[in-house]
C-alpha cells in the first residue's frame, strides 16, 4: 500500500469552499438558482432543483475521484453515465428510514437511534460508492461500505464531521439571510446556496476517494505522478507540511528536519517554511547552533518584510538558548532591538544592545544604539542615573548626530522627573 503523494483533504478546505464559485460549477449554481426562482410560479419545478443539484454533485464527486482535481469540468462527462443517481440516493435514504423504523418497533427507541447514527456514519461511504459504480446494490453492501471506511481509517470520521458541519452550515446561513434578503429573491438565493454547499460536499468526498484510490482499488484517469505536476503551489506546500508532520509522528525527526531544510532552501523568503523549520529546531535537542543559524538568515527577511512582531518572537526564542545571540549583519541589530522595544520585550532588546560599541567599534548605528539603550534604562530599569551617563557620552562623542538632539530632550525629561520627586 503506497502512501498518498498529494495533500491530505484537510489541507485543502479553502479549495472545496471556493470550487462552487469557479467556472462551470458556478454556472451550475446559477442555473439551478434560476430554476428555483421559476419554481415560485411552477411548484413542480422544485423537484428539478433537487435532482439538478444532487446530479451535478455526483458528477463532481466522480470526476474528482478519477483524478480531475484542477482541470475544467465537462458537462455530463461521466464514466458510467450516472443515470438516476439522485433517485437511487433517495431510495437509499428511504430504505434507511425503513430499517430505523423496524428497529424501533422491535428493539425500542434507543436501538433505533443507534442504528440511525450508524447509517449516518455510513452515508458518505454509500454516496462515494454510488458515485463511482452507479450500482445501488453495491452502495448498500455492508462489506463494501466497511471496506471504504476502514481503509480510509480515522480520516473517514473527520470527513463525516466535515460533511455534517457543511450540511447544517448551509441551513444556518439561509436562516441568517432570510431576514435581510427580499422575500422575492430568497428562493433564488436558497437555490444558489444549497447547490454550492452540495457541490462543496461532493467535491470533498471525491477528493478523499482520489486520495485513497490505491487503498480502495479505484481506477483513476490522472495518477499521483501526473497530479504532482498539476497541483497549485499552495497545495504542494501543504503536502510537504503534511509529510513533515507524518515523519514526526513516526519518530523520524532527522528526515523531518531534512524536509524542512529543503523547503527553506527552495524558497528562502517563504515565512511558513522558515517558521516550520524554526519550531522544529526549537523542539529537537542539540539544535542550538542550527537554530541560531536559521534565525540569522531569517531575521533580516522578516525585518524587510515588515514582520517585526514575528521577528521579535524569533529573537526571544533564540535568546533562551543563546543570550549573546546577534544577527549576522550589525546593521540589523538596531532595527531588531527597536522592534523588540516597541513590542515591550525590553529584556530581549537589552540583551541585543549590550556591548554593541565594543563588538562593532565605529559602527554608524552606535549613536542611535546609545539613545535606545538610554530609553531602555529609563523605561525598563528605572535607572535614570545610568541613563544620564549614557546620554552624556552620546552627546560628547556624537555632538552633530541627530540622536544628540534626542539625548538632550531625554536629559531634560530626567531633570524634570528628578525635580518632581
Amino acid at each position: 500500500m503506497s502512501a498518498p503523494r498529494i495533500a491530505p483533504y484537510w489541507t485543502r478546505f479553502p479549495s472545496f469552499f471556493l470550487y462552487p464559485l469557479s467556472g462551470e460549477p458556478l454556472l451550475a449554481c446559477i442555473g439551478i438558482a434560476l430554476i428555483a426562482t421559476a419554481a415560485q410560479l411552477l411548484p413542480p419545478l422544485q423537484i428539478l432543483v433537487f435532482a439538478g443539484s444532487v446530479r451535478y454533485g455526483f458528477l463532481v464527486l466522480e470526476r474528482t475521484a478519477r483524478g480531475h482535481i484542477d482541470d475544467s469540468m465537462v458537462l455530463f462527462n461521466s464514466h458510467h453515465g450516472g443515470k438516476h443517481l439522485p433517485w437511487k440516493q433517495v431510495a437509499v435514504v428511504l430504505l434507511g428510514a425503513i430499517v430505523v423504523g423496524m428497529t424501533a418497533g422491535v428493539a425500542g427507541r434507543n436501538a433505533a437511534m443507534l442504528v440511525l447514527v450508524l447509517l449516518g456514519l455510513l452515508w458518505p461511504a454509500n454516496t462515494m460508492v454510488l458515485a463511482v459504480t452507479n450500482d445501488m446494490g453495491e452502495s448498500i453492501n455492508p462489506a463494501r461500505l466497511w471496506q471504504v471506511a476502514s481503509r480510509i481509517g480515522m480520516p473517514y470520521l473527520g470527513l463525516c464531521g466535515c460533511l455534517l458541519l457543511l450540511f447544517f452550515g448551509s441551513g444556518q446561513l439561509l436562516t441568517h439571510l432570510a431576514p435581510v434578503v427580499p422575500r422575492a429573491l430568497f428562493p433564488t438565493i436558497a437555490g444558489f446556496v444549497g447547490t454550492a454547499f452540495t457541490i462543496a460536499m461532493y467535491r470533498m468526498m471525491g477528493y478523499v476517494l482520489y486520495e485513497y484510490h490505491e487503498e480502495l482499488d479505484i481506477d483513476v484517469q490522472v495518477g499521483f505522478e501526473r497530479q504532482a505536476e498539476r497541483l497549485p503551489e499552495p497545495d504542494q506546500k501543504a503536502a510537504r507540511a503534511a509529510r513533515i508532520a507524518t515523519l514526526l509522528r513516526e519518530g523520524k525527526s532527522d528526515e523531518a528536519l531534512q524536509e524542512a531544510r529543503a523547503a527553506v532552501s527552495e524558497a528562502p523568503d517563504d515565512h511558513d517554511a522558515r517558521l516550520r523549520l524554526h519550531k522544529l529546531l526549537l523542539a529537537l535537542p542539540g539544535q542550538e547552533a542550527a537554530l541560531a543559524g536559521n534565525a540569522r538568515t531569517w531575521l533580516p527577511v522578516l525585518l524587510r518584510g515588515g514582520r517585526a512582531a514575528l521577528a521579535t518572537e524569533v529573537l526571544e526564542a533564540v535568546q533562551k538558548h543563546d543570550a549573546a545571540f546577534a544577527p549576522a549583519d550589525p546593521g540589523d541589530v538596531l532595527p531588531l532591538a527597536t522592534a523588540a522595544f516597541d513590542a515591550h520585550r525590553f529584556e530581549a532588546a537589552t540583551r541585543l544592545l549590550r556591548g554593541f560599541d565594543q563588538r562593532y567599534p565605529g559602527h554608524r548605528d552606535t549613536a542611535a544604539v546609545y539613545l535606545l539603550g538610554a530609553r531602555l534604562l529609563i523605561e525598563h530599569r528605572r535607572d535614570e542615573a545610568q541613563a544620564e551617563r549614557v546620554l552624556a557620552a552620546l552627546r560628547s562623542r556624537f555632538p552633530d548626530h541627530p540622536a544628540s538632539g534626542e539625548a538632550e530632550k531625554l536629559l531634560g525629561l530626567i531633570a524634570r522627573l528628578r525635580a518632581a520627586n
